[in-house]
């Protein structure tokens, strides 16, 4: 039923045009305010407004299963895909700015995608060293971008059910605004192992030789964050940025990097395909 379910939600959201209306969030920020305005701790907020919410849909999923052969849990599983995915659109995200570093606004391209990747603290990056640095960990932040957007969301909903995806979602939409580090800590562990399955594949579908000493090092380095770890592994088998920023290659190497994505999305849902007709 989950790939019935995956199937049917990939249809609605190429035909549909459900995702926008299931993608409005203000119900859960208000439960989240008032959560907030009790001054609880941060973990216990967490509980409340990430973790609740999953459970009770986890129960009425399994309200669900068992009714006409299912077919209320696959749509309701399918709801819930399309709400898990990410916010907005990455490609017109990708293509706005390629199109200002293309007419030659390449700070207006940088400050645009800092402002829309949350990346504040790259914008003012000024001198070689300094831009080069940022332009890496902007490249990172744009893969986990994408990363966020589909790729946790799908695993997490095929391996361990909808609700984890659902709960993945809130998540992440709390740690947009959350003022402790909880939200963070959690999402690095969440995100360990779905990141690094990601980089693999980047490697696997890139340039392989170019990256396999990067995947390595993200192994063997436990501590590093999905974004920096991404970043890593996708430049180097994208082959991008290989002697920093260049103004004249910024609109191609983000292509390149969109296109690594695309790639990668192909591979895993050939997987998933033949897991379940092998299952």
């Amino acid at each position: 039923m989950t790939f019935l379910a995956l199937i049917l939600a990939l249809a609605l959201r190429q035909f549909g045009g459900a995702e926008p209306w299931l993608h409005r969030d203000r119900w859960w920020q208000h439960y989240r305010e008032r959560i907030a305005a009790h001054g609880l701790l941060d973990a216990v907020q967490l509980v409340l407004v990430v973790l609740l919410p999953a459970l009770i849909l986890s129960l009425l999923l399994a309200a669900l299963a068992p009714l006409l052969f299912g077919l209320p849990w696959i749509l309701l599983a399918a709801l819930v895909l399309l709400f898990s995915f990410g916010r907005g659109d990455f490609q017109a995200l990708v293509a706005q700015y390629c199109g200002h570093c293309e007419r030659g606004n390449v700070e207006t391209g940088w400050l645009y995608l800092c402002d829309a990747l949350g990346a504040d603290d790259l914008a003012l990056a000024s001198g070689p060293d300094e831009i080069d640095d940022a332009y890496a960990q902007l490249q990172g932040r744009l893969l986990y971008e994408g990363y966020q957007r589909w790729f946790a969301v799908v695993l997490l909903f095929i391996v361990l059910g909808p609700a984890w995806a659902f709960a993945y979602r809130l998540l992440q939409l709390y740690a947009q605004q959350a003022a402790g580090p909880g939200a963070a800590r959690v999402l690095f562990v969440v995100d360990w192992v779905p990141a690094r399955l990601l980089g693999l594949t980047f490697a696997l579908v890139g340039n392989f030789m170019h990256s396999r000493d990067a995947m390595r090092d993200a192994l063997m380095d436990s501590s590093r964050d999905a974004s920096a770890m991404l970043g890593a592994v996708g430049a180097a088998a994208a082959q991008t940025a290989a002697d920093g920023f260049d103004a004249g290659t910024a609109a191609d190497e983000a292509r390149a990097l969109g296109a690594l994505l695309a790639r990668s999305a192909v591979v895993w849902v050939l997987v998933i395909a033949l897991v379940a007709i092998a299952g």
